[in-house]
């Protein structure tokens, strides 16, 4: 009787395991559905200067997207990113805040905070440009003629979504400027995998 027991605990042990582990799959499948890995080529490439924001900073942490409920400490990723992406080729230096609020003049946010990216390219001396496909040519490409691509990242690869700039590549790694850090990270933190890859670059008048 014991050892019947003592069986059916085990049965239902095991049987807990497998309903855990499937559940841990089915849920890991969800989060990385989509995504696709991405990994750097070719010999070292880094900008002269990588300008560095966070999205947090306490000059603009508290600014709205536009006449979203949205704010650029919870929201404020892809701005910072294009940002740092204008202030590396631009001859002077644009803040998340300041964008933030040519943004909003522009009526580029939705009425969610999302970016309507049709209007940055309306934008005088801003250029836009959003791939349908993610793989790493199209950041090779963004890389080798001077641009630097975003990307939709999971936080530690498998948190929530979250934009970083891609700024080159160093040792086989594309070296990243993530809003919420302050040092430069690569895409390995994330995984090396990337939900969607944008790009905005200034082009002089």
């Amino acid at each position: 009787m014991l050892k019947r027991r003592r069986k059916q605990i085990e049965i239902r042990f095991i049987l807990s395991m497998i309903g855990i582990f499937c559940v841990f799959s089915g849920v890991l499948f969800l989060r990385l559905r989509g995504g696709s890995i991405v990994r750097a080529k070719g010999e070292d490439l880094l900008p002269e200067e990588a300008v560095t924001y966070r999205q947090d900073d306490m000059r603009w942490a508290d600014d709205r997207l536009g006449d979203s409920v949205f704010t650029m400490r919870s929201s404020g990723c892809l701005v910072s990113c294009i940002a740092s992406a204008v202030s590396i080729q631009a001859d002077e230096e644009i803040t998340p805040g300041e964008l933030n609020q040519i943004f909003s003049e522009n009526h580029v946010y939705d009425g969610e905070g999302n970016i309507r990216w049709a209007a940055i390219g309306q934008m005088p001396g801003y250029c836009a440009e959003v791939f349908s496909d993610v793989s790493g040519t199209e950041i090779e490409e963004c890389l080798e003629a001077g641009n630097y691509p975003i990307v939709r990242v999971r936080v530690k690869g498998l948190g929530s979504f979250h934009y970083v700039l891609i700024v080159g590549r160093r040792g086989g790694e594309y070296l990243c400027m993530d809003p919420l850090e302050d040092d430069l990270t690569t895409l390995s933190d994330y995984g090396n995998r990337a939900y969607a890859v944008r790009l905005v670059y200034w082009e002089k008048q």
